[in-house]
């Protein structure tokens, strides 16, 4: 399972690539505060994000590269989305985990 986490305006504007994912690769996108409280954004990941802001939200898929061979993690210095690479976050954060228990 791959997660990433990215605000809400970075979100809206990749919406037809995530869109593409949702439907083609078993992707799944919602707001963190679903799942954990107080995920949130770095000033220094909030200037990658090119000022982006809003909720953090969840795209999960099935593994990373499907995420990255859609949506690479940096275009043009900026930044799409961090990776979460913490094993017991991702755990935390599947969604598809918190559907089957």
């Amino acid at each position: 399972m791959a997660i990433v986490t990215l605000p809400h305006e970075t979100a809206q504007r990749l919406q037809p690539r995530i869109g593409d994912l949702i439907e083609n690769a078993q992707a799944k996108l919602f707001p963190a505060s679903d799942i954990v409280m107080g995920l949130i954004f770095t000033p220094d990941e909030t200037k990658e994000f090119n000022g982006e802001q809003g909720e953090a939200m969840i795209l999960a898929a099935p593994n990373l590269e499907t995420i990255t061979a859609a949506i690479p993690e940096f275009e043009d210095d900026r930044r799409n989305y961090c990776i979460i690479k913490n094993e017991r976050a991702i755990a935390r954060l599947d969604p598809f985990a918190q559907t089957s228990a």
